[in-house]
């Protein structure tokens, strides 16, 4: 069982990422207490708003739960309140929503930090030691394996410390390239070239450009315009080591910018084509995310006509309530007395306080219950225009995550194409090399690495052995006669 939480902000921004129906193949709100709100935005917006008593800037805390294997929603209540008592959020107001994500069900908790009582934000110190620590409890008591990193705390905090962070989690996501992926090509090309022009030409083949960074020594920027710090990304090498190796190229080294710009420059025809062949699939795969937006708005819309129509009716009752009262003998002589004595300057001031009080005048009974259901009425239409606006981020949460998607397979598409474009140039040039040569005069390194035919028929000839057909595809010359 994998357990990671942190402290954070931003509400409308986490609840409309766990309510992402895109990302993931079902979604589940399968708790919300302590709040008035029964839906997650207006869950997070009351946590912010108690935050705003204090001096707390990170009123939330975020857990995920990843179990190793498949466990039972009592497992998952047992585990969350251990993990809130250890946490020491115990009575704290939470909410839980369960993902299926490639087939895995894991959970996510959400815990206003700010303690209602003392209106005090929870100290949550050495939280990480003490998620490792119910994660192995938890993990001996369900039967589950323990995961690498949880076995020793020398190994998890060797692992936390290679972990992705949420910007490195969203550029892979982008890109399709995880950072283990990027540090190993950045790595065997430091290890496969010699000299720092090699380097530099190595990490060119392979989309990655050299640059001289603002805080560090050197970067290097990816074909997307990302910076990353080019000593973390090679394993074992230190920044000394590889400030010596780039000595001799790092007058050459342009800024950060200019080299975004350069690759802009050289990439904008590609851009254009990506962004054509995006913005085709995206009309062709958004008719069923629409579909999704359309039966949930239609859904809120039912609720916002339930409200309409619940309030007109509301409104009616108490005006014919009001109505059969004021036709009452008491409040007809009530309203007659009062009328007389606002006749009278000097009674004004004497029974104005008599006026306002609602148990003998009914008319001002009236106004106050007339004004208090208006406020409620407009606390609910309240609500539901702020559940129309975080239906509006959600479902612009989705596209951008159908966009990203799309733009990650068009990037791997056209990576696989450029690289099979450059290979089928570099047999071109070989091909071109081998015909023009005359005949018995040829690269015998080249030949011996791609074992070409001409190179085993003479092994075979000088064996003994005759070959009697040529392979297919082989270019009849003048020199075979």
């Amino acid at each position: 069982m994998i357990l990671k939480g942190n402290q954070r902000s931003g509400g409308a921004d986490l609840a409309t990422h766990l309510m992402n129906e895109f990302d993931n193949e079902l979604v589940e709100v399968g708790q919300i207490r302590g709040t008035v709100a029964d839906h997650l935005h207006g869950a997070f917006a009351e946590y912010e708003a108690l935050a705003a008593g204090t001096r707390c800037k990170e009123p939330l805390y975020s857990l995920s739960i990843n179990p190793s294997a498949p466990i039972s929603r009592k497992q998952y209540d047992a585990a969350i309140d251990r993990i809130e008592q250890r946490l020491g959020l115990s009575g704290h107001a939470r909410a839980v929503v369960f993902h299926v994500k490639h087939g895995r069900e894991h959970a996510h908790v959400v815990w206003c930090r700010i303690d209602t009582a003392k209106m005090r934000a929870a100290q949550l110190s050495h939280d990480r030691q003490k998620l490792r620590s119910v994660a192995r409890e938890l993990a001996l008591e369900f039967g589950l394996p323990l995961p690498d990193g949880l076995a020793r705390d020398q190994r998890g905090e060797r692992a936390r410390k290679k972990e992705q962070t949420l910007a490195e989690k969203a550029h892979a996501d982008e890109t399709g390239i995880t950072p283990v992926q990027r540090r190993t090509e950045i790595t065997e090309a430091y290890r496969g070239s010699d000299s720092a022009e090699a380097f530099r030409a190595a990490l060119k083949e392979k989309g990655y450009a050299l640059a001289h960074g603002d805080k560090r020594v050197h970067v290097v920027v990816d074909r997307f315009g990302k910076v990353h710090s080019l000593a973390r990304q090679i394993d074992g090498v230190r920044t000394r080591e590889l400030k010596t190796k780039l000595a001799s190229i790092d007058p050459q080294l342009g800024d950060v910018d200019s080299v975004k710009a350069g690759l802009a420059k050289r990439d904008a025809a590609a851009k254009s084509r990506i962004d054509q062949r995006v913005n085709l699939a995206m009309t062709e795969r958004a008719a069923k995310l629409t579909a999704r937006h359309k039966a949930r708005r239609h859904r809120l819309d039912g609720r916002a006509q339930e409200l309409a129509t619940t309030h007109g009716a509301e409104r009616m009752s108490l005006n014919a309530a009001h109505k059969s009262e004021a036709g009452k003998p008491f409040a007809r002589a009530a309203g007659a007395i009062f009328a007389l004595f606002d006749r009278v300057p000097g009674l004004r001031s004497v029974i104005a306080p008599l006026r306002r009080n609602p148990k003998i005048n009914p008319a001002e009974r009236h106004r106050i219950e007339r004004e208090a259901l208006e406020r409620r009425h407009q606390r609910e239409r309240l609500v539901l225009e702020r559940r129309y606006k975080a239906l509006g981020r959600l479902e612009a949460q989705e596209c951008r995550s159908l966009e990203t998607e799309i733009r990650r397979q068009v990037y791997e598409a056209e990576a696989a194409r450029e690289l099979k474009a450059e290979t089928r140039q570099d047999q071109i040039e070989v091909n071109k090399l081998d015909i023009g040569l005359p005949h018995g005069e040829f690269d015998g390194a080249n030949r011996r690495e791609k074992k070409g035919w001409k190179a085993r028929q003479e092994k075979l000839v000088e064996n003994g052995k005759h070959i009697q057909k040529r392979p297919k595809g082989y270019r009849h010359t003048r020199n075979d006669q």
